[in-house]
């Protein structure tokens, strides 16, 4: 890099970092402002006071006013149905907790660029309710949807260098769906649900499914690992 290279690069810092001090001075709401809303932020202040009664109320404020706007099926509003689903969940009602959770995946099935990190995430809430109500077949068909969405389909092959090169994305990105934390989670709860229910094979194939998948993400050593075996063990699996 030249002198002159620098001295642009350097001018160029001072000048936004001036621009940013004579904006916060004039308008100090102004960065607050431009990333959060005020209810946004009274939320935030009420979760931080341990107010999960207020917190929720402002949450109900801003999905009414979503609704309101035509804009019910987004995912600001399921992510504030996802939210809403947490408050409960810390106030201890599992009824409204599952309730806003099938609200939040309503909206989430309804778009059209789904995040499968967030409709899985919300499948795995709603199979830990179920089965923490004892309700294994229930627990276990959400357990196996939020599964699906993650080690679901990648892009379609297409032919030539491009279509060498998307394959090339997709085994890559299958890797990584498949041996990660989250996922290897999803495998022993669902080996746990078949166990539960006298399904031996099934809950065989789940704990070698999560074994391989620890194996590769944390090392044959790990305690995760040796957690996995102990348990294929201790049920005689």
């Amino acid at each position: 890099m030249t002198n002159r290279q620098s001295n642009i690069i350097f001018y160029s810092v001072i000048s936004i970092v001036i621009y940013a001090l004579i904006v916060n001075n004039f308008y100090p709401d102004f960065f607050e402002n431009f990333t959060k809303s005020k209810d946004a932020l009274s939320i935030e202040e009420a979760m931080t006071k341990g107010e999960h009664h207020k917190a929720l109320t402002l949450y109900q404020k801003l999905a009414k006013e979503s609704i309101g706007d035509g804009s019910e099926n987004s995912s600001e509003t399921a992510g504030m149905y996802e939210a809403m689903a947490n408050l409960y969940f810390l106030m201890g009602d599992k009824v409204e907790e599952k309730n806003y959770y099938l609200k939040s995946l309503s909206i989430k099935q309804q778009l059209k660029n789904n995040n499968i990190f967030s409709i899985s995430n919300t499948y795995n809430k709603l199979g830990s309710l179920a089965e923490e109500e004892e309700q294994y077949d229930q627990a276990q068909i959400y357990y196996e949807k939020s599964l699906s969405k993650m080690l679901g389909k990648t892009q379609e092959k297409v032919e030539g260098d491009e279509g060498m090169f998307v394959g090339m994305q997709n085994a890559q990105e299958s890797y990584t769906r498949l041996n990660n934390e989250w996922t290897i989670a999803v495998f022993k709860k669902l080996g746990a649900i078949h166990y539960i229910k006298k399904e031996y094979i099934m809950a065989k194939i789940y704990y070698k499914k999560a074994l391989t998948a620890s194996k590769v993400t944390f090392g044959e050593d790990d305690i995760k690992t040796l957690e996995i075996m102990s348990s294929m063990k201790r049920l005689a699996l």
